[in-house]
């Protein structure tokens, strides 16, 4: 309106904005391309020929991996793997998901570093896809969902989790299994839901077979709060398409309850992983993790410090409160802070996003108190609960609290690109003419921004006072804060007063502060080709090639093998704080008598005293201050201390003591010649006999004995009641011997001993795993017929 009083009109040719399906298809493909540049990034060092080495990608995963895949392509079983605690379950540790059709398809076929590369890797675009679906059914807009898979996909926790790849692979399928679980809720078709409950049941079976529990526990809180959330909402509401369909026996039915038919395939994913869960179980029942205390399970709980992390990301020198980054990193980025800054300022708009908005802030909020842990209280609830009340770490439910952030933060996109649309529409001459309260009106809703933004520079101020602290990062990583969030406020801003370029730049932005923050932590300190890997401890490096590897490392482990005896490389317990020495040492063919896994082994001697020691084959020690303690060891080097006298790893004996505290008995007893049992043993007293290692493999063992009467045969290998004993092809009962190792009674005479680890827990998984295939296909194949005369009740 002109002051004169006149009106001023326009058409649409003066409008030149794209229409609002074209600018949504752009958006999508700005985030489509924003999430394949980080993708780019995460692989560029697979693809340059390296292979990645960080933390525990190099330290535990490479390790097991390698020595699965040796398995693999010797044609042998995989379920033992003697390099590690003189022996340990490695099926039952779960670490490397042996099970996993991806997995032994994987190793089986491809080379070793292409296998290594696809796994670690494949998980993300995988979890982008089942994002962007789940996403897009929810909020109604591709572009949105697009974004929304971004920011989750790429968020702090899965980015600085790339050490732990078998935890980011259970996350991955958490955004299938609800868009999954969508389908069932609210869609009419039958064929379409009994598709999905069929993906329901694999991807659960799939979670279980990766080997992570403790996330597939994640998983399941995720889908019961979001089945209840949808069951809530759409108490009284017809069935998605219900109209469309041409009879009442291609509906569901609308009466039907989908409680029974989530639970049902639940159950028959919970079959399908029972090969990986039952060893899990006899794991954790033989390992030092079922005599935690309750403080065990507090461990790594969130300091209630981390919270300023999500406004001054780089204020402190390891980024967390409690140095363990990776763990502790809670960063979820500027651009859904401002985001959801920005929902809130216009939640009076969600409309028919309201529940989902509340909904999800509800799961966060809940996420960030259980991860606050011992600080929280609330995560003691858990420790009631069986298997469940084992883990610890609370802090890795940020992984829920970023997936409810990501979505929060789509549908705060969602309410920018709506006033970004509305900004566009407005010619430029009829925003100018606005009164000036109208445009004070307007600015106020920014204002929540700039709050944001000057809390992040009053924590950067306080990290600029305390420069010099030892933990204040250095003053470019604490200005950084203030640097991002004002950054992703301005964007914000722009984008909602119509400026197109700075939409994409905030889609853009987001990637680059999220890809910074992950990849440089997680993924570009520590890569190496795999020629510099130390598989041979001569000074050989590997090649390449997958079958040089295997001839390597075969001649390692002749050259540094058993002839040299184990190693014992830290005495850290499992319950006590300390940085943990890797299995690397295991490429190079040395056998441990320690190692570093999830689930470690129960052992019950002390192997901080030398009798100890030599029973279990150890000759080298590493030094430390307990180990700087035992008395009798021998000085080799500035790193190393040699056990005198090491015994053979097959021996036999002829006295026997029972004891049911070995670590002090084994103090007082003559270790050559008498070994300790938990069971009285009445044998006669002859000369020991003579027993030699034929022949091995990773399970099995055939040992020739030959004694002048009955005698116990002590063998140097983990004792786990899998193991069988056959003597001259009858079977025998296999004892615990010397408190950790495996003994049995053989003779008189010469007598072949064949010693297998076959695990009744591993017998009745695939038991169950077979059973779980059955009802699985059998309960998708029943629910879709139906009796076509049952009545249909559309919209009631």
């Amino acid at each position: 309106r002109h002051g004169n009083g006149s009106q001023v009109s326009y058409t649409t040719e003066q409008l030149p904005e794209p229409s609002a399906d074209r600018a949504e298809r752009d958006v999508f493909a700005w985030s489509l391309l924003a999430a394949l540049i980080l993708l780019a990034g995460l692989a560029a060092p697979f693809f340059a020929g390296r292979i990645y080495t960080r933390d525990d990608l190099g330290a535990l995963h490479l390790p097991l991996r390698t020595f699965y895949a040796e398995q693999l392509a010797r044609g042998q079983p995989f379920d033992w793997m003697p390099q590690l605690y003189s022996g340990f379950y490695l099926t039952g540790e779960g670490q490397a998901g042996t099970y996993h059709p991806l997995h032994w398809a994987l190793y089986r076929y491809l080379p070793f570093r292409t296998a290594l590369g696809w796994e670690w890797l494949v998980t993300y675009p995988l979890m982008l896809a089942g994002s962007w679906l789940w996403l897009r059914r929810r909020l109604r807009r591709r572009d949105a969902a697009m974004f929304g898979a971004l920011l989750f996909t790429f968020c702090g926790f899965n980015l600085l989790h790339f050490l732990h790849p078998n935890a980011v692979a259970v996350v991955a399928h958490i955004p299938w299994l609800l868009w999954a679980i969508d389908i069932v809720v609210v869609d009419s078709s039958r064929r379409k839901v009994a598709w999905a409950q069929l993906a329901i049941a694999l991807l659960t079976g799939s979670q279980l077979l990766i080997g992570y529990p403790q996330y597939v526990w994640f998983s399941l809180l995720t889908e019961a709060a979001y089945a209840g959330f949808l069951l809530a909402g759409r108490r009284y509401a017809p069935r998605q398409g219900c109209d469309a369909c041409v009879t009442c026996s291609e509906c569901v039915g609308c009466t039907d309850s989908p409680w029974g038919r989530l639970v049902i395939a639940k159950g028959c994913g919970l079959l399908l992983g029972g090969v990986q869960l039952l060893p899990t179980v006899d794991a954790l029942a033989h390992s030092a993790r079922r005599a935690a205390d309750a403080s065990f399970a507090g461990w790594g709980s969130l300091n209630p410090l981390n919270l300023v992390q999500l406004v001054a990301p780089y204020l402190f020198t390891d980024r967390v409160v409690g140095s363990n980054t990776h763990e502790l990193g809670l960063y979820a980025g500027a651009v859904p802070v401002m985001l959801i800054v920005w929902l809130i300022v216009r939640r009076s708009e969600l409309g028919s996003l309201a529940p989902l908005a509340w909904a999800t802030a509800g799961f966060g909020l809940m996420a960030l108190v259980l991860a606050l842990g011992k600080y929280g209280g609330l995560y003691r609830l858990q420790a009631c609960l069986p298997l469940v009340g084992h883990f610890r770490l609370p802090c890795r439910y940020i992984v829920l609290f970023q997936l409810a952030t990501a979505v929060l933060a789509a549908i705060g996109f969602v309410l920018l690109v709506r006033d970004h649309q509305r900004s566009r529409v407005v010619p430029g001459q009829v925003q100018r003419a606005k009164s000036t309260m109208q445009r004070k009106m307007q600015w106020r809703r920014f204002e929540p921004l700039c709050v944001v933004v000057a809390a992040s520079a009053a924590v950067a101020l306080v990290g600029v006072l305390l420069q010099g602290k030892p933990h204040i990062a250095p003053l470019p990583a604490v200005l950084a804060g203030p640097l991002l969030l004002g950054t992703a406020a301005m964007l914000v801003a722009m984008a909602a007063a119509g400026v197109r370029a700075a939409l994409v730049g905030l889609i853009l932005f987001a990637a680059a502060d999220l890809g910074i923050y992950g990849l440089s932590y997680a993924v570009y300190p520590g890569t190496a080709r795999l020629c510099s890997v130390p598989l041979l401890a001569a000074g050989k490096q590997c090649c390449e090639n997958s079958r040089e590897n295997t001839a390597c490392l075969r001649q390692a482990v002749a050259h540094r093998g058993e002839k040299c005896g184990r190693v014992l490389a830290s005495t850290i317990r499992f319950d006590e704080h300390g940085i943990r020495t890797g299995n690397q040492m295991t490429l190079a063919g040395w056998h441990r008598a320690d190692g570093y896994l999830g689930l470690q082994p129960h052992q019950r001697l002390d192997y901080c005293c030398l009798p100890a020691l030599r029973v279990a084959g150890v000759r080298w020690v590493k030094r430390d201050q307990r180990t700087a303690k035992i008395k009798g060891l021998l000085p080799h080097d500035a790193r190393w201390l040699e056990v005198p006298r090491p015994l053979e790893r097959v021996r036999l004996v002829s006295r026997v003591k029972p004891s049911d505290n070995p670590a002090r008995e084994i103090n007082r007893i003559d270790i050559e010649s008498t070994a300790l049992t938990e069971v009285p043993l009445d044998l006669p007293q002859f000369a020991a006999g003579t027993a030699s290692l034929v022949a091995e493999r990773p399970g099995l063992l055939l040992i020739r004995c030959d004694c002048p009467g009955p005698q116990l045969l002590v063998v140097a290998e983990s004792f786990h009641p899998g193991w069988h004993a056959t003597v001259g092809g009858k079977p025998q009962d296999v004892l615990r011997a010397n408190g950790d190792f495996i003994g049995c009674v053989v003779g008189p005479g010469e007598s072949r001993v064949v010693l297998e680890f076959r695990p009744q827990s591993l017998y009745r998984g695939w038991i169950v795993s077979c059973l779980g295939l059955g009802l699985t296909l059998a309960c998708f194949v029943g629910y879709r017929f139906r009796p076509t005369n049952e009545p249909c009740f559309r919209g009631s």
